[in-house]
């Protein structure tokens, strides 16, 4: 066991790298703080747009699901760096080590980071300017939004487990441009389930499909009415179960990658 994880040789990593790159980590944290203040700003004062809860949860969603990745995608920049890759294959620590460290900073440290900060912003946001007929209201990530039975906090963290594997595994696996290569091979991915899927439901119901990605519902025309098929009345729960074993699956596809790497 002490082989794949020692805490005392993880915390010294952990501090290495805390040490090696926090000016960065702290200059991002201010950028997307300014970022937030002066957008909102700019909704608010010039466009006179009223921050309400709804469109507080898109921001935040669209700030941790873009943000993050953009993030992720440089956080193995140094195997891609031929300066940089030496000092860092020879570290005394293991793969699983090194992995994890990447892990923490790209997904936990940083959905804290994003989520702590979007909240610090947004309550000082939606009390500078007063819109008649509407009092001040902060988002409650924890609410239940309409009739899904999961909270908000809980289905933007598992998009986010998704995008954030699936960049995971393209900063380890491409070299150069990692965001770049990665975004294009995903909505090839996309595209070509979304085409894949179709091809299915056609064949399956013998009719032409109205269908997205897989494991959601289905549609066709019958009579000028268009008929919508449901697989499950839990069809959210069984979507957000398949994301996580996609995250898990790349995420395991990211470490074997780095295993490779240092091979």
């Amino acid at each position: 066991m002490l082989k794949y994880f020692n805490p005392a040789r993880f915390s010294r990593l952990f501090i290495k790298h805390t040490q090696e790159h926090y000016t960065r980590y702290l200059m991002s944290t201010v950028v997307l703080i300014g970022v937030m203040v002066l957008g909102g700003s700019f909704l608010i004062y010039m466009i006179n747009t009223s921050l309400d809860p709804v469109f507080q949860m898109l921001l935040y969603a669209w700030l941790l699901l873009l943000g993050g990745t953009i993030f992720t995608s440089n956080i193995f920049a140094e195997y891609g760096s031929s300066k940089q890759v030496i000092a860092t294959l020879s570290l005394p620590a293991s793969h699983f080590e090194k992995y994890l460290v990447a892990w923490l900073y790209s997904f936990l440290i940083l959905f804290t980071v994003v989520t702590v900060s979007f909240y610090g912003v947004m309550a000082f946001l939606i009390n500078i300017k007063h819109f008649p007929q509407q009092r001040p209201e902060l988002i409650n990530l924890l609410q239940k939004p309409g009739a899904l039975e999961f909270p908000i906090l809980f289905i933007v963290l598992v998009l986010y487990a998704l995008l954030h594997s699936i960049v995971f595994y393209g900063a380890i696996h491409f070299k150069k441009l990692h965001f770049i290569k990665t975004a294009f091979s995903f909505f090839i991915g996309i595209a070509v389930m979304m085409f894949g899927n179709k091809l299915l439901y056609d064949l399956l119901l013998h009719k032409d499909a109205i269908a997205g990605l897989p494991f959601t519902n289905v549609a066709y025309m019958e009579k000028g009415r268009v008929i919508v098929i449901n697989l499950t009345d839990n069809k959210e729960f069984y979507a957000l179960i398949m994301y996580m074993v996609l995250a898990l699956m790349f995420w395991i596809a990211a470490y074997f990658r780095l295993k490779e790497k240092q091979a």
